[in-house]
């Protein structure tokens, strides 16, 4: 009898397991979905709008400058926790790199395509030596000979 009892605790047990991780599996789904169903949305409002922010700078942990395009100007704004100030209005020709900052976005495969690049470079055996860096070895190995 005490056996019988064993293997049926082992059973609801193992199909307790089995609906927690399909539950799990159904909350990662919901997770994603609604996350791409927002995400699409915000899209949406923020390429059909007037403000555009170039770029952000931080000047200390809770203060920041924003270069925004408010339409076709440009302005600057002091940024901090309680408050927002208007710096100065720049012309497009005072911006630097300009279109290198519009045309730089990157999606998140090509960034990480670059970073295992780089880390497969620093870390595969075959390194191209710099020819600078073989002249500075002929002079040594001279020294060596002499």
């Amino acid at each position: 009898m005490g056996i019988l009892s064993t293997r049926t605790s082992e059973l609801s047990s193992g199909w307790q397991l089995v609906g927690v991780f399909i539950l799990f599996i159904f909350i990662l789904g919901a997770t994603y979905l609604t996350t791409k169903i927002v995400g699409g949305v915000k899209l949406n409002q923020t390429k059909n709008s007037n403000f555009h922010v170039i770029e952000t700078y931080r000047i200390t942990q809770n203060k920041y400058l924003q270069l925004v395009k408010v339409g076709t100007r440009y302005i600057v704004l002091a940024i901090s926790k309680d408050n927002v100030n208007f710096i100065t209005e720049l012309e497009e020709d005072e911006i630097l790199n300009l279109d290198q900052m519009v045309h730089s976005k990157m999606s998140f495969s090509d960034v990480m395509s670059k970073i295992t690049n780089r880390q497969n470079n620093i870390f595969s055996p075959n390194i191209k030596h710099n020819p600078e860096n073989q002249q500075y070895d002929d002079a040594s190995q001279d020294n060596k000979n002499n």
